[in-house]
């Protein structure tokens, strides 16, 4: 049993347990990719051929949030990538692929189409069965949101320039389409609530309390419904937030009646995070050092965050 396995395994026993868990939505054999394409003759022959041409998908894949790009490039890639292949009509890289009028439904974009095909029982995307839930959810919650276009994959360099050009104009760089930012819940946090652990959610807890000398957090953050969502809104209530700390030791922090979850006793670090919610998980991909989420995880996202934690 793989150390990755082992750790998946201990999870949904833990979440089990605890009333929260009853299958995994993390599939821990999954690759980074889908089929390869079959090279044994039926394809043109080239340098690469056979070889991993993800490299190639990943420079392509521009004008995206980098969680998208990331969910298009290691799981649609393989067949939609700089080389066509398995039958695959069109190329799902860039924001001009993604936002394009579909050729197989002139009504719909063709992320509309990609994300019912990721969806679709009876004919999903990739081929080999469905994504995960998280993945899906990275992907639907960016087209509900209007698409909002990114720089993941773009030369920081050449968009300065085009910034300077624009300001030398006496103009402005052309501005992409914005996600919203909307309170889900309905519900703010009325200024000038007293002390409580449901105060300011959204907010930088761990950066907050040590300005002020309130009470210190090792880890705190917010739990919320959608990527944008703006601080005081409340957040996710009942899901459960999964610390696995250096030492493999695995805590379970509930979110409270505004989303927020803390601790304040110590641990090794870096950690891995999960957000549990009935039989679906949202994994943090990349170990952590800061515990201050809401640092990160802001209204619109610090430090390479999208946005805010989000539930699966």
């Amino acid at each position: 049993m793989t150390k990755r396995t082992a750790l998946l395994s201990a999870v949904m026993a833990l979440a089990a347990v605890a009333g929260c868990y009853t299958g995994s939505a993390v599939d821990a054999n999954r690759g980074p990719g889908g089929p390869k394409a079959d090279t044994n003759g039926t394809e043109p022959a080239d340098e690469n051929a056979g070889g991993d041409t993800r490299g190639d998908a990943v420079l392509a894949a521009t004008g995206l949030p980098c969680d998208v790009a990331e969910v298009l490039t290691e799981s649609c890639a393989d067949c939609h990538g700089a080389r066509l292949s398995g039958g695959a009509p069109n190329q799902l890289l860039t924001y001009e692929d993604l936002t394009a009028q579909s050729e197989a439904d002139p009504e719909m974009t063709v992320a509309e189409v990609s994300l019912a095909r990721m969806k679709s029982s009876k004919r999903p995307m990739p081929p080999t069965g469905r994504l995960s839930n998280d993945r899906v959810a990275i992907f639907e919650q960016w087209v509900e949101s209007g698409m909002p276009k990114g720089s993941c994959g773009e030369d920081p360099a050449d968009s300065d320039a085009d910034e300077s050009a624009a300001k030398k104009d006496g103009g402005t760089k052309d501005a992409a389409p914005e996600a919203k930012s909307v309170c889900t819940s309905g519900s703010m946090v009325p200024a000038g609530s007293p002390p409580a652990a449901t105060m300011k959610p959204g907010k930088s807890c761990i950066q907050c309390h040590s300005a002020t000398g309130a009470p210190a957090f090792e880890i705190a953050g917010t739990v919320y419904p959608s990527l944008h969502e703006p601080d005081d809104c409340n957040g996710v209530s009942g899901v459960k937030v999964l610390i696995i700390d250096a030492a493999g030791n695995m805590m379970q922090l509930p979110t409270n009646a505004a989303g927020n979850f803390m601790r304040v006793t110590s641990f090794p670090r870096p950690y891995r995070a999960m957000v549990v919610k009935g039989n679906d998980v949202r994994e943090m991909k990349t170990p952590q050092f800061d515990g201050d989420c809401n640092g990160c995880h802001s209204e619109w996202g610090e430090k390479g965050a999208p946005g805010r934690v989000m539930a699966p």
